[in-house]
């Protein structure tokens, strides 16, 4: 049985490579990585992530992502980098999908 996207929380740490000389996160790359990720959680796979390009790559910095729902819905998922080791960025994702 899927679980219900509405249902679903995420709470985890995912790493994230960075745009040009490590100061910007990739865009493409987070919006990518919630895709797969709600995906796995929930059955679903959103097609609409999008997450801003200009987000300093700095411990602590958060920014939010948003998708689609399959009933339609908004989500936001909100992303807090925890670290930051060279092209590599490491993430925590915070969203309560309902």
């Amino acid at each position: 049985m899927k679980k219900s996207i509405a249902a679903a929380a995420i709470a985890c740490a995912l790493a994230v490579s960075l745009t040009g000389c490590g100061s910007k996160i990739k865009a493409d790359g987070a919006e990518k990585t919630i895709a797969d990720f709600v995906s796995s959680k929930t059955g679903f796979k959103p097609t609409d992530v999008k997450c801003p390009s200009d987000v300093d790559a700095k411990e602590g910095v958060e920014f939010d992502c948003h998708f689609t729902g399959p009933e339609g819905k908004p989500y936001t998922v909100n992303m807090k980098i925890t670290k930051v080791d060279g092209d590599n960025v490491n993430f925590d994702i915070d969203s309560h999908l309902s």
